[in-house]
């Protein structure tokens, strides 16, 4: 795995219009858990910035990364036989994170992270689709725009819109209905998924442990 810093990534370049839209629904989901989730860790953390915001929201944040120049507090290499403290996680959240993993190895740390959570984990991956998003919007009769998404997984590729990632949903050989299996596998079970048709490459997915895996 190529480490984020090694990219020559600055903040101007990071921070599009697509990235702030997926940063407010990472913390839009996170809120939506309620009040019993505290405790969360966040893998995958570049620049710190949904750290910040869930810290000034009043969540409890302990920070995890492979790069150890990010200055994690944590780092954690989730391609390892890796080892998290239990009952101390009320939520593991990682986004666009799995998909820098060949996928057996994602599918390990998913059915390790689902152990060590202790209920929920909030995720995001690449859908790679040709897609056609059409907003409605009005001052005279519409207070929220209103929006029509067409998408077609892109099934006969195997290209991915990142060079640094080893798959994508909808490409080739991972079609949605395997991610899932593999979210079925790893003891989690989806309480909520979405996309967000201005952005529709970012397909998050709340998922909640299964009683069977305590």
């Amino acid at each position: 795995m190529q480490l984020i810093t090694s990219l020559g990534l600055n903040n101007s370049e990071y921070f599009s219009k697509d990235r702030f839209i997926s940063y407010y629904h990472q913390l839009r989901l996170i809120s939506s858990l309620g009040n019993n989730v505290q405790n969360i860790l966040e893998i995958g953390i570049f620049n710190s910035l949904l750290t910040d915001l869930l810290k000034r929201n009043g969540y409890n944040v302990t920070t995890a990364d492979v790069d150890p120049n990010v200055k994690p507090e944590l780092v954690l290499d989730l391609t390892t036989d890796f080892v998290l403290p239990k009952d101390k996680f009320d939520a593991i959240v990682l986004f666009q994170v799995l998909e820098h993993l060949p996928y057996e190895q994602s599918e390990q740390a998913l059915k390790k992270l689902a152990q060590a959570t202790n209920k929920f984990l909030v995720i995001s991956l690449p859908y790679n689709t040709q897609y056609l998003t059409v907003q409605i919007k009005s001052s005279l009769f519409l207070e929220k725009p209103k929006y029509l998404l067409f998408k077609v997984p892109q099934f006969w590729s195997r290209n991915s819109i990142s060079n640094q990632h080893y798959w994508e949903i909808g490409l080739k050989g991972y079609p949605k209905k395997r991610i899932l299996n593999s979210v079925a596998n790893a003891g989690l079970t989806v309480k909520q998924e979405f996309i967000d048709p201005v952005n529709p490459y970012h397909y998050f997915l709340v998922l909640e442990k299964t009683a069977n895996n305590n």
